[in-house]
């Protein structure tokens, strides 16, 4: 059709492509939950063993329904990093988002921003959310940046919610409606 312009597969980015986690991503799974740089603004504060990290790759009640991606670059084909949405309402068509990338090489890169923009974009697309929303550590600023360039506004703050490091962290809440998203 001319002046339409082609939809992008619902899993691919420019830099990205989110895939399903399978049991052979466990290795790295574990090699970046033990990796203090990188779980330093997650929830995480132990390190993890190979049984726990397998555990972690599936489904978890806990958050009601979830999908968990793996995120690989779009032209190695190599694992990064990860990416989910939990705790989706079909009568709210909202979810809690969560991402780390895991491969420190790959930092500043703009793969994680690509991410993002994917797992939200299949999450407004695919899933028929109106909501996404996330938690971050207030002195994240490289992802707040990120969170914020591709359209999510902080909501709240949730002071001193995290103790790591031997410092209280403040939390933002921030969050994206369906039609915010800013494609790059």
């Amino acid at each position: 059709m001319e002046g339409v312009k082609p939809m992008r597969a619902p899993f691919e980015g420019k830099l990205v492509r989110l895939r399903a986690r399978e049991p052979e991503d466990e290795p790295y799974h574990n090699q970046w939950f033990n990796a203090w740089d990188v779980v330093r603004y997650l929830g995480r504060r132990y390190p993890i063993s190979h049984a726990q990290s397998r555990k972690m790759l599936e489904p978890d009640p806990r958050y009601g329904w979830s999908i968990g991606f793996i995120i690989e670059t779009l032209l190695e084909g190599d694992p990064i990093g990860q990416v989910f949405l939990g705790s989706a309402s079909a009568e709210d068509r909202s979810a809690e988002l969560g991402i780390s990338i895991g491969d420190k090489s790959r930092w500043d890169g703009g793969y994680g921003t690509d991410a993002m923009r994917t797992v939200c974009r299949f999450g407004f697309d695919m899933m028929h959310l109106h909501r996404i929303e996330l938690g971050v550590y207030a002195d994240n600023e490289r992802a707040v940046h990120v969170y914020e360039r591709i359209g999510f506004r902080t909501e709240g703050r949730r002071r001193e919610m995290y103790f790591k490091e031997g410092v209280y962290h403040d939390t933002l809440i921030m969050g994206l409606l369906e039609g915010e998203l800013v494609d790059g």
